[in-house]
């Protein structure tokens, strides 16, 4: 062989060899693309990607058992640990581990039927034993939600997939709360260390043992899930950022696809900071003026209260806060049953206000201490402006804001140390202020406190909704506080992101429809 076709065979051997390692590549990116999510047939980034989500306030602990707070419920509520009845972006119940359920006639009795081949991710049956034992043991060890549960006489069950619940009075909140923690159904047979583990029959697992103060919570398909279809994602990652700059600056950077709650970046900001789509969700969260009305207080009197409510313009600061959805006027939100516009009870009148304060002396106000929260001072001296206006020369109404951590508030709310307070609540701890449940307001008013016994004592969905309509149109005119509205959820979301939840956001966070699509 001639050195010109030995090295034309060289050169062929050679070309050869790159055309192999170039297929080979080839091959293994697809795989690597593949097995990541990256690629797949239906124009999806895949089944099989993982998702970065950015929350605030990390869990100190996963056991949601008696772990206090709203983190530990986004991160694991619907996505570990399943309840026996469900809730939907509307707030509206739904089957969930119980398939239907049914009340008597008189309301004492609730029969739950449970869905058929349901099992935990251990691959344990999940049946009504487990039902009657979890509900048993929410109740003797008081996990958090177990005072929702105080109707129960018994619990008993029929069958592996029937539980009969025999009441001591009529209970019409019972069934939502049953879509809480305190209807989660536990495995009766395993032991697992609940704040370092968690272990339930939703379409996630935990991937590894968590350690208070971590940064992160990994959740995995649940390949052994009961429902008829598992996670749409087969990786989601919770990472917990400090602040909410630490997470605007992540979702900037790409480093999440969705990120939640930016209460103090405004919707329109939201897109100019981060790159990404905006979206406000509703949530059942309120931020209200609290009166003292214990009898030592000047808030006491129904007049000064009214007064009070006069003097706020809601609208205006409903329309200024970057986390409000919408103005209220009472204790009911839009997702709640028995929601009614009372904005209008209390319209914005300065001058309605400063006439009926006229009846006060200069001295009658006195210390009028005002607890505002950290984050909420800018709001606070806001409303510190609106009551100075009731000011004349015959009343003087002059409030003491003191701003206050969160830990603060909550002592000096318990012990009555405040005759004015901005707080935010949630829709059920709000009511409980108002009907007789919660006295750290010192609220009494027995025509209200009858037509919430009314409502809870309803036999059907219609006549609680109009019960609470009634209480909260009561509790209204009564100005037993300033609604100022209804906090919203603001959300950055990259625009290929589908299936995420919007509503209800900051209490429980669905991830099971959660996917990556291709930008259209």
């Amino acid at each position: 062989m001639t050195k010109k076709q030995q090295g034309e065979l060289r050169r062929w051997i050679a070309f050869s060899a790159i055309v192999v390692a170039l297929f080979a590549l080839i091959i293994l990116g697809k795989s690597i693309a593949e097995r990541s999510g990256i690629l797949d047939d239906t124009g999806l980034i895949g089944s099989n990607s993982t998702i970065d989500i950015g929350l605030i306030d990390a869990p100190k602990s996963l056991d949601i058992r008696t772990e206090q707070g709203t983190a530990v419920e986004q991160a694991l509520l619907g996505n570990v640990y399943e309840t026996l009845i469900g809730r939907d972006e509307n707030n509206r119940l739904i089957p969930s581990l119980a398939n239907s359920w049914s009340t008597s006639k008189d309301g004492r009795t609730v029969t739950l039927r449970l869905r058929a081949n349901t099992t935990f991710s251990n691959g344990d049956t999940l049946d009504a034993d487990d039902v009657v034992w979890s509900l048993q043991h929410i109740i003797s060890d008081k996990y958090v939600g177990y005072e929702r549960l105080g109707s129960i006489a018994a619990v008993s069950s029929e069958d592996a997939r029937t539980v009969t619940l025999t009441l001591r009075e009529p209970d019409a909140t019972l069934l939502r709360a049953l879509s809480g923690r305190a209807g989660i159904v536990y495995d009766s047979t395993a032991n697992p260390d609940y704040a370092t583990q968690a272990m339930g029959s939703g379409p996630f697992i935990v991937e590894r043992t968590y350690r208070q103060g971590a940064a992160t919570i990994t959740l995995q398909r649940n390949e052994r899930y009961w429902g008829s279809s598992t996670a749409a994602s087969s990786q989601i990652s919770l990472h917990y950022y400090g602040d909410e700059s630490s997470l605007i600056k992540a979702a900037a950077d790409g480093k999440v696809e969705l990120a939640l709650p930016l209460e103090h970046t405004s919707i329109a900001d939201i897109g100019k900071r981060t790159g990404m789509k905006a979206v406000q969700g509703s949530s059942t969260s309120k931020v209200m003026l609290v009166f003292n009305c214990g009898t030592e207080s000047p808030m006491s009197d129904l007049r000064t209260r009214q007064s009070f409510r006069y003097l706020i313009d809601t609208a205006a600061v409903a329309s200024s806060a970057t986390d409000a959805k919408q103005a209220l006027g009472g204790p009911i939100g839009p997702l709640e049953p028995g929601y009614a516009d009372l904005t209008g009870i209390y319209p914005h009148d300065q001058a309605k206000a400063a006439q009926m304060l006229t009846y006060y002396s200069t001295r009658y106000f006195g210390d009028l201490t005002f607890l505002v929260p950290q984050e909420y001072q800018a709001l606070g001296e806001q409303l510190n402006e609106y009551l100075k206006q009731g000011t004349s020369t015959l009343t003087a109404i002059n409030p003491d804001m003191q701003v206050v951590d969160d830990a603060t508030l909550n002592q000096r709310l318990a012990s009555g140390d405040f005759k004015l307070a901005l707080i935010t609540v949630s829709g059920t701890d709000n009511v409980d202020l108002f009907n007789g449940v919660n006295n750290t307001l010192q609220y009494q008013n027995g025509n209200a406190q009858q037509e919430y016994q009314q409502a809870v004592a309803s036999a059907n969905d219609a006549d609680y909704a109009a019960h609470m309509k009634t209480f909260a149109q009561t509790v209204s005119q009564d100005a037993a506080a300033a609604w100022l509205y209804e906090r919203g959820i603001n959300i950055a979301v990259n625009p290929k992101l589908t299936g995420y939840p919007v509503n209800l956001t900051d209490e429980i966070l669905p991830l099971k429809d959660l996917t990556l699509g291709k930008q259209h």
